[in-house]
């Protein structure tokens, strides 16, 4: 029978995870932090008292018990605002603040909203004198309550700082919203310019990363309503979270503009282009099931028309013209030797070149895992498909795609070593993997891939994964664009690309040959229906993406990079 020791999200886990900070950090208060009395490596430990305030005083015992000090931000709502309680916490030594949502009250008014504030903070000062304040992030509320301050100024209250504005980048910030420490469920609960780079999802994950000491702070935010002490009690908030998660899964697949464009625009997106023939695919040349062996055999053996790229791939340039849209393409190294002047006329409209290896030829059999070529002639072979780009296009190429996605966590340390900056390969989703790796740790934002594994780690490293979009309905679908944009259609991979934006930075992706608009060769094997839809309707499904991405930041790859490493 499960017991609540069983479960997280519970009381005896939050006591573990009290025991793991107090065991390896000093705590600090929000005041202190933003006063900057800090020491070198510390924990802020921040409270939201939404609703049940008699668990806010259980989880104050076990942290003043562990000589834990915390920031509690108390709401002003009756069923809240217990002063008796808020008196107990205060008196073990946490910091009171005032956890306000004045602006979702006022319904957008803001003179009204700041008379609220006042009123309230006149209040809560008649218990604690309140130096900090947090806002409430109504999950249904059209109004971000931050927004108060782009119009007043808290300071002239007395205030000393927000706890999401006066947040520095310095901080590995998680929360436990939507219970989860990672971001699926979150849609305000963010830092405002804060890209995440440190990821744990369950209770557990955080332990480790704690007692890990490799990082010099953690900024932790745990709702106290949610740790419960009875298996009855974690099941009905449990029931309560399901229902609240769903509630905000419908809003971000309904596309609530006033909630989810928020969290889009704040992120950004790469469009990237695979520029590759109809020959370059596993079924023609370069698998272990090809027709032909390699590229090289392709054309010692075959005398027709082979150019069906030229064409689209001059109306992918325009299309990109039209929307204002500066990619990043990813090139088979041989495209120069068979098609003079194309790698010069995508370099000249100003696009980033990077590789999509030699002649496409993959490195490793995804569905045996076997490896298809040794490590020093993927290094050799990849370092002159580089040179041979840059030599080309004049441009110094740092980003790498692995043909046909098939991707092993050593090609990435030989990418490093060969003198490559990133790689975006790594397709997370419940249908397929073209990798090696479990990868369990990985969403479908950066990170820095651990030594010989694509799977993250938290060691800062010269070299950065840029995986692709999915979506999570229970199942995780690819949403990246490409053979998913042709096969599962505009809406469903906006969806998902609006879903992975929610996370952080994303990539879409297509490939020129998706919108020619000829009959390839009926060359192949295993793959018979391809081809099935491509031309005119995948260049209206990509304009369709475009058109609703048009308020989204869209950023090279080589542009993006800068945010993780040295470009």
């Amino acid at each position: 029978m499960l017991t609540i020791e069983d479960h997280d999200f519970t009381i005896h886990k939050f006591l573990q995870l009290c025991e793991a900070i107090s065991s390896n950090y000093a705590t600090v208060t929000m005041t202190e932090y933003i006063c900057n009395q800090l020491p070198d490596r510390f924990v802020l430990l921040r409270h939201d008292v939404d609703r049940m305030p008699e668990r806010a005083l259980e989880t104050a015992k076990i942290e003043h018990e562990l000589g834990i000090k915390a920031t509690y931000y108390f709401r002003t709502i009756k069923s809240v605002f217990k002063p008796d309680i808020i008196h107990q916490i205060r008196e073990m030594g946490h910091e009171i603040g005032y956890h306000y949502e004045t602006l979702s009250e006022a319904k957008g008014d803001k003179k009204r909203a700041f008379d609220l504030f006042k009123s309230h903070l006149d209040n809560f000062r008649d218990v604690y004198d309140v130096k900090t304040i947090c806002m409430h992030g109504k999950p249904l509320s059209k109004y971000d309550n931050r927004e108060l301050w782009k119009r007043y100024d808290f300071r002239e209250l007395g205030i000393v700082g927000e706890a999401y504005l006066s947040a520095g980048n310095d901080l590995n910030y998680f929360s436990d919203t939507g219970r989860t420490w990672g971001s699926g469920n979150n849609l305000r609960d963010y830092i405002p310019g804060k890209t995440e780079k440190v990821f744990a999802n369950t209770t557990d994950d955080l332990i480790e990363l704690i007692k890990s000491n490799q990082f010099n702070n953690f900024y932790i935010l745990a709702h106290p309503e949610r740790w419960s002490s009875s298996i009855l009690g974690w099941g009905i908030y449990y029931s309560t979270d399901l229902a609240v998660n769903f509630g905000k899964k419908i809003l971000m697949i309904c596309g609530g503009k006033n909630l989810i464009t928020q969290n889009m625009r704040k992120n950004s997106l790469s469009i990237t282009i695979d520029v590759e023939d109809w020959y370059h695919i596993p079924s023609v040349c370069g698998s272990s099931f090809s027709v032909y062996k390699n590229v090289s055999e392709f054309f010692e053996k075959w005398n027709e028309r082979y150019d069906y790229l030229s064409e689209p791939t001059k109306r992918t340039l325009d299309l990109l013209d039209e929307f204002e849209v500066t990619a990043t393409f990813f090139i088979v190294a041989d495209i120069a030797e068979h098609y003079p002047g194309l790698i010069e006329s995508i370099s000249d409209r100003g696009h980033e070149i990077a590789c999509h290896g030699a002649d496409h030829t993959c490195v490793l059999d995804t569905k045996t895992k076997k490896t298809l070529i040794s490590v020093e002639d993927f290094e050799a072979t990849t370092l002159k498909a580089k040179r041979l780009l840059e030599r080309i296009s004049g441009q110094e190429v740092v980003g790498y795609r692995a043909p046909n996605g098939a991707v092993t966590g050593w090609m990435l340390d030989s990418l490093e070593k060969i003198g490559f900056k990133y790689d975006s390969s790594v397709s997370v989703n419940s249908l397929y993997n073209k990798s090696d790796s479990s990868l369990r740790a990985v969403s479908s934002f950066p990170y820095y891939p651990a030594s010989g594994s694509l799977e993250p780690t938290y060691e800062k490293r010269n070299f950065v994964e840029f995986p692709w979009a999915y979506y999570d309905m229970g199942i995780k679908i690819p949403t990246y664009g490409g053979p998913t944009l042709r096969f599962l259609g505009s809406h469903l991979i906006f969806k998902g690309l609006k879903q992975s934006l929610n996370r952080g930075h994303t990539i879409f992706y297509f490939h020129p040959i998706d919108i020619s608009q000829e009959k390839f060769p009926p060359v192949g094997k295993r793959r018979p229906f391809y081809w099935t839809i491509k031309g005119k309707i995948v260049e209206e499904r990509l304009r369709y993406v475009f058109n609703k991405l048009e308020n989204t930041e869209k950023v090279t790859l080589r542009n993006q990079l800068g945010s993780y490493c040295d470009a």
